[in-house]
């Protein structure tokens, strides 16, 4: 049985206009039976890249199959062919440029970085807030300026959308390590401390007059109830009984 040859390669998809970021990409599947004098079966299975879905998949031939490799752990394109002698198959795959990381996860991150820059100015933190926000500030425009241009070689795309990434979750990291100062600092407006101030008097107010209540019906329950003429005539009568 002779050995088939199997090439799979990517590169852009060419209705597309060059250089634009959201281009799809395509993987061309091509299968040539080398044989001459006879006829073969051959099954193509071309790996997808890891990121990709069924749902990412935009274009193909219905004789291929989007189906999912348990050993590879990820998606592959799969199909059975019938080759004639010296034929080669030729099959397109397009596929939805997904190696972009959104602007508004990018904004995101620029928006908190904002707020707890406002929150830890003036702080025993300054001096690594500073740090830190030259820090993540770099990594993002690093990013937004790897993301600017499309690659001529889908593979680079592919490979620096892996690599931004992973600077986005550096400067995610940076963010975590922002919030834990002000946990440390336990920071809370002034206005919300005249809050609690105040709501706390009133408490303590309600919970006087309620105790100061509560004494005074205590003692006139104990404390016997005459009548003051009642006493006053049983002075008198004293004094007279014994005259």
């Amino acid at each position: 049985m002779n050995r088939w040859k199997l090439l799979v390669l990517f590169f852009l998809f060419s209705t597309l206009v060059a250089g634009e970021v959201r281009a799809n990409i395509v993987l061309k599947v091509i299968a040539t039976n080398p044989s001459k004098e006879q006829a073969q079966g051959v099954t193509v299975k071309a790996v997808l890249p890891r990121e990709v879905k069924p749902e990412d998949v935009v274009g193909k031939k219905d004789d291929l199959e989007i189906v999912y490799d348990a050993q590879e752990s990820c998606y592959t394109a799969y199909g059975r062919f019938e080759l004639k002698p010296g034929e080669t198959l030729e099959r397109n795959i397009e596929i939805r440029n997904i190696w972009v990381i959104p602007d508004s996860e990018i904004e995101g991150v620029k928006k908190d970085l904002a707020k707890l820059s406002d929150l830890l100015t003036n702080t025993r933190f300054s001096e690594r807030l500073a740090f830190l926000k030259d820090s993540i500030e770099s990594k993002l425009n690093q990013i937004i300026e790897s993301q600017k241009v499309l690659p001529s070689n889908p593979e680079q795309l592919i490979s620096n959308y892996r690599e931004n990434l992973k600077i986005l979750e550096s400067a995610k990291a940076d963010l975590a390590l922002m919030r834990s100062f002000l946990t440390q600092l336990r920071i809370f407006p002034a206005t919300a401390i005249w809050r609690i101030i105040f709501l706390i008097i009133v408490f303590l107010g309600l919970l006087s007059g309620i105790l100061f209540l509560f004494w005074q019906k205590k003692i006139k329950d104990v404390t016997p109830q005459h009548d003051a003429f009642s006493v006053f005539e049983e002075e008198e009568k004293g004094p007279r009984a014994k005259e």
